[in-house]
């Protein structure tokens, strides 16, 4: 949905214009928000392809250690090793998962079973979004996320790192799990508006179609 101003269908009446409207101003932020991290995120691909080629060209020359320093860094530790590379790689692929996983849902890009979809109305088509947004995945995003607090409190008190001379703060990736899923059940939230306002004002369908063609 772009979240430039459209044009409030006159012919509705003034309850559905108004709750349209509000629909659509409650759904902007939270979808921008989705499609923003889903842009910055994308740039991660470069640093996976780094590491990849980092890792294949240490490798191949034995290199085990690249490099060393005395006081301890986020993330690295002490020094970058060849393990350190190659769990940088996961690490970078998981948090573009989490984080481009809202922007595939805003771009209609992520994966559905579609043997029914595509013969429904535009109108059962939004209530079919908004019952599975609600009902399945903000539920299961809000359940996942707050099972997964315990592992990550128990990674940080325990300052769980590689047993292989890789990346340490272990809990900083697996705090990328319910990060990421409070911020796609946001985008869900975002969705569910803005169905509502397709559904309260049908107008806004026709417009954004004519704009994307």
């Amino acid at each position: 949905m772009s979240c430039k101003q459209l044009r409030d269908d006159t012919r509705l009446p003034g309850w559905r214009q108004s709750g349209a409207r509000w629909c659509a101003c409650l759904a902007c932020p939270l979808i921008g928000l989705g499609r923003w991290l889903g842009q910055v995120s994308s740039w991660l691909v470069l640093g996976v392809m780094m590491a990849v080629l980092a890792t294949v060209l240490m490798n191949a020359l034995g290199i085990n250690e690249l490099m060393r320093w005395d006081d301890k860094v986020l993330l690295l530790g002490k020094a970058i090793t060849i393990n350190t590379v190659t769990e940088l790689q996961w690490h970078l692929f998981g948090v573009l998962t989490l984080l481009g996983a809202g922007y595939a849902m805003h771009a209609n890009m992520h994966v559905r079973v579609d043997m029914l979809h595509h013969r429904m109305s535009p109108a059962l088509k939004h209530w079919v979004e908004i019952v599975g947004h609600l009902v399945l995945l903000i539920p299961f995003c809000i359940l996942i996320a707050w099972l997964s607090k315990h592992m990550v409190q128990m990674s940080y008190v325990s300052g769980e790192q590689s047993n292989y001379g890789g990346l340490t703060d272990r809990f900083l990736i697996k705090g990328a799990l319910p990060t990421g899923l409070l911020l796609l059940a946001l985008g869900a939230l975002g969705q569910v508006f803005d169905r509502l306002a397709r559904i309260l004002d049908p107008a806004r369908d026709v417009e954004e179609n004519s704009d994307a063609g």
